[in-house]
């Protein structure tokens, strides 16, 4: 059973990183940081059962966000292929849930993420501990 009061942030931005980062420790919510999506797709391989939530950042050096959701769903690990992973991203093409979940996304969270739009994240795709 995945751990639903962990949240696995992948972002590339060091800023960006610390800020998500301090507010999802701030609700009370244990959070593991991966700083691409190759990194993301190895945590998770390694890890399936970790995490309630995915916030992944879309654009990212190496393994893009939209690639590392396509490997994570194809996985045949279970777990990690129904993580709920949200696209966090200011590129307002991406801002449509219909084109997230053609990508294999549960939904999107404009950049820059305030911590009303984590705590309703959470709230929605992480039971209560």
């Amino acid at each position: 059973m995945n751990n639903p009061r962990k949240v696995l942030l992948v972002e590339n931005d060091e800023f960006t990183r610390y800020m998500m980062r301090e507010i999802i420790l701030a609700l009370g919510v244990n959070v593991e940081i991966a700083e691409d999506g190759q990194e993301s797709v190895e945590i998770l391989t390694n890890a399936p059962n970790e995490f309630g939530l995915v916030l992944m950042d879309l654009h990212m050096p190496r393994v893009s966000g939209i690639e590392a959701t396509r490997q994570i769903r194809q996985t045949p690990l279970n777990p990690p292929s129904n993580v709920p992973i949200i696209a966090v991203t200011a590129d307002v093409s991406y801002h449509d849930d219909t084109i997230v979940k053609e990508l294999g996304m549960n939904g999107f969270a404009s950049k820059p993420v305030t911590p009303g739009q984590l705590l309703k994240l959470i709230d929605k795709f992480c039971a209560a501990a």
